[in-house]
């Protein structure tokens, strides 16, 4: 099995755990996440190398839309330790921008607000490629601004389980968390 199907398997963990809430709560919602569109098959794999804003916007659109009695909320379920760079500025970008209320859904299935969730400050060097990684904005891991020859070997010792994109670590200890049971009061 591909990482990207492991991958894919343990984040439906957490997706049946919150869809079984909503279900519980009756909280409206509908599944608003690209991953969800009914198209053909060809158009949702050539848009994962697109990088247009547009193409991006689509890729990083959050899961759910929550319909409450007075509000909508868009929230975005993360069964990881990190979170892609391009992910989080298209949630900055549609909270700035749009002025959507967004939310994500954490492993640690809680909630957190954008302006509440705290990266771990990382190290540049690389236990496992032995490799100093460089970092953007103080969290992100940026392995793709490697030079092509170490960023290659770079990928070759994580055998497929990364791919390759800027990424943060969550600090799980100092972000803000919200209980789930938040969404009945929307």
């Amino acid at each position: 099995m591909s990482e990207f199907k492991k991958r894919k398997e343990y984040s439906n963990v957490l997706t049946n755990y919150f869809n079984d809430f909503l279900y519980e709560n009756k909280i409206s919602y509908f599944e608003s996440g690209y991953e969800f569109y009914k198209s053909n098959e060809d158009a949702l794999e050539k848009i994962k190398f697109k990088n247009d804003v547009t193409s991006k916007f689509i890729r990083y659109y959050p899961d759910y839309t929550i319909v409450g009695k007075n509000k909508c909320i868009l929230i975005d379920a993360k069964n990881s330790s990190g979170i892609e760079k391009e992910c989080y500025d298209n949630y900055k970008l549609l909270e700035s921008s749009c002025n959507v209320n967004l939310l994500l859904l954490l492993k640690n299935k809680k909630l957190c607000k954008l302006k509440d969730l705290k990266f771990n400050k990382l190290n540049a060097f690389d236990v496992k490629s032995n490799m100093i990684i460089p970092i953007e904005n103080e969290f992100f891991r940026s392995p793709r601004l490697l030079n092509d020859n170490d960023y290659q070997n770079y990928m070759k010792i994580y055998k497929g389980t990364t791919s390759g994109c800027s990424f943060a670590f969550i600090d799980f200890i100092n972000t803000k968390f919200y209980e789930l049971n938040v969404l009945n009061k929307l």
